[in-house]
């Protein structure tokens, strides 16, 4: 799949695209905070992106990580349409709040938003987020 990461303001950045071969369901959505794909099993990106510390949870509530997305839903056919405003990022090359040079991972289960990190289960997709680039999944 593809995911763009557009800047809309300076704190908020707005991630759209398309993931494919997913299986039918919600899945665990997060940014971690290593920029590193390439062990086969993911854990490589590192844990959750959280650069104030925090509880897991939904992104919703007062308290979570900057990089508790929530979840994303593959339809029948494993495609899920994504469309996630995340505040309090940027995509700066610096600064406490960039998630430029961190990980999109998409878990195999649903985040049920419980501390530390969701119980969502195995990673399935990561992508490296980068300046003024679309990324792969």
């Amino acid at each position: 799949g593809m995911l763009h990461l557009i800047q809309h303001d300076n704190s908020n950045v707005l991630i759209q695209g398309r993931v494919t071969g997913l299986t039918p369901g919600l899945h665990g959505f997060h940014i971690h905070v290593n920029g590193n794909c390439d062990s086969p099993d993911g854990m490589s990106a590192g844990g959750h992106y959280a650069p104030a510390g925090g509880r897991h949870g939904a992104p919703s509530s007062k308290d979570h990580h900057l990089g508790d997305l929530g979840n994303i839903e593959a339809d029948r056919s494993g495609v899920a349409n994504v469309s996630v405003d995340v505040q309090g990022v940027s995509l700066a090359l610096i600064g406490l709040n960039s998630i430029v040079d961190r990980a999109v991972v998409i878990h195999a289960g649903a985040d049920d938003f419980s501390d530390p990190a969701g119980n969502s289960g195995a990673r399935v997709a990561c992508g490296v987020i980068e300046q003024d680039m679309d990324m792969r999944m």
